[in-house]
């Protein structure tokens, strides 16, 4: 399993020119190439089409550092048409449930032809915009242009350029070098606040054995995963993500007041105590270094109960939760807290995890899996927090009913992860007894939905008071 790693070292003043050629030479391929610029062509053929028109061998880069962080650049813009194609496939599985159409849909993406159907050309309008970049901090250097040796107790990594270009840069890392190994790797340069980092891919041992159980996990908030055996894991991730989110909150509340008054003085004519409250007040180290801190934390937890899973579990199963419940709107203090939730890194560490254990992670399709019962499988009973009530006036703890429902949801031959929420609602009404159907057809029209606090007979019993 490869992974990245990362070295830290000083920054010599040969790095600056270098990033900032890089950095214009990522903004102009993706001014170029990005959206229209690369329908049909492959990063071979892109690559070839800027050697062709010479666009960059006037900088006074190093070719090999220019050619590889072109390819880089060229990866990146390619990945994010990829990922756009992923959501374009969702779109199709919505639009249509005739094979023959999905099939020929799927091969006109597939082929890059999506220029050729006015719908596939909509979606990907809608999920491939136009990249900007504004990175210009970071090159790349290709395996057999750096060398690396330990002098002093440092690991120090020499870069060797062109001698038309200038002389080899050396780097003086805070590694001692034990179980570093540069050979064969490509190095990623990044220059970051007053430092340097180095990044590196490595082989990474296979980790202890996995368990072998058959999980399913509900994506929590106060927890990070609650299993399908009522087990929580990461008991402290809602703890961390709240504790940042309000003092974040807090923090921007009083910049607001801070940037306010800046703008008053300045407009006054006091420009001098402008500058200062600018200079002396409204910096952005203490945030970032706080933002990184709670990030690291909850990347912690993230890992931590990823590998508790693992010891448990053969084959996990969660929810696909790549795309946002679009109709649900929730009071400020909850979006704002949401909006910082680690979901990508708990998907990222659990996809992790599995893979250096030898665990599968299998992903299905999450609507309705909270607000199902567990004990019959139907659309019935309602969740109010951490509790799910039943129809029968039973209580269910709510997480672990929701991960019952998504372990349950593996072996459903009806529901596939891509199958529309509206047709996940349609087959769950069906199977439902016919009472229960009758009431429940009513959910479809979102005019006459009830509200959480009110049943349906009340609403019925009002109606006809009227």
């Amino acid at each position: 399993m490869k992974v990245t790693r990362t070295l830290h070292a000083d920054v010599p003043a040969e790095l600056t020119p270098i990033c900032q050629a890089m950095g214009y030479l990522r903004a102009d391929i993706w001014r170029r190439y990005g959206a229209l610029g690369n329908v049909g062509r492959s990063a071979l053929d892109i690559r070839k089409d800027i050697v062709a028109r010479n666009l960059y061998g006037a900088l006074p880069i190093d070719g090999t550092i220019r050619n590889e962080t072109t390819k880089d650049v060229v990866n990146d813009l390619l990945t994010y048409k990829a990922a756009a194609k992923l959501k374009v496939r969702q779109a199709i599985a919505k639009r249509t449930n005739d094979p023959t159409e999905r099939k020929r849909l799927y091969t006109l993406l597939k082929n890059d032809r999506w220029l050729d159907d006015p719908f596939l050309h909509r979606q990907m309008r809608a999920h491939f915009r136009h990249g900007v970049s504004h990175t210009a901090n970071q090159f790349i250097v290709r395996s057999d242009k750096h060398s690396s040796a330990v002098v002093d107790g440092r690991l120090v990594i020499t870069i060797r350029i062109a001698k038309q270009y200038g002389m080899d840069i050396r780097l003086i890392t805070t590694s001692n070098g034990k179980h570093v190994d540069l050979t064969g790797c490509n190095l990623r340069i990044c220059v970051k606040d007053g430092f340097t980092e180095i990044h590196y891919a490595t082989d990474k041992a296979p980790g202890r054995p996995h368990g072998e159980q058959t999980l399913g996990i509900d994506k929590g908030y106060t927890e990070a995963f609650t299993d399908s055996d009522g087990d929580a894991h990461g008991a402290t991730f809602g703890a961390v993500l709240t504790a940042y989110s309000d003092a974040a909150a807090k923090t921007g509340k009083s910049r607001n007041q801070l940037h306010a008054l800046e703008k008053k003085h300045r407009a006054g004519g006091y420009i001098a105590k402008a500058d200062r409250i600018r200079r002396c007040n409204l910096g952005r180290k203490k945030i970032d270094a706080r933002r990184s801190r709670a990030q690291q934390r909850l990347r912690t937890v993230a890992y931590q109960s990823a590998h508790s899973l693992a010891d448990k579990a053969a084959l996990v199963v969660s929810e696909d939760l790549t795309s946002p419940i679009a109709s649900k709107v929730q009071w400020k203090r909850y979006n704002r807290r949401m909006s910082g939730w680690a979901k990508g890194t708990l998907a990222d560490a659990l996809d992790s995890v599995c893979e250096q254990r030898g665990a599968e992670h299998v992903l299905v399709n999450a609507a309705y899996t909270s607000q199902m019962d567990s004990v019959t499988g139907l659309l019935q009973g309602k969740r109010v927090g951490d509790k799910f009530y039943r129809a029968t006036g039973d209580v269910l703890q709510a997480d672990r009913n929701a991960a019952l429902n998504v372990l349950a949801r593996l072996s459903d031959p009806e529901i596939t992860r891509l199958t529309p929420y509206r047709d996940v609602k349609r087959l769950l009404l069906a199977r439902s007894p016919a009472p229960l159907s009758v009431k429940r057809l009513e959910l479809s029209d979102s005019s006459r939905q009830p509200s959480a606090d009110k049943s349906i007979e009340q609403i019925c019993s009002r109606k006809m008071e009227q």
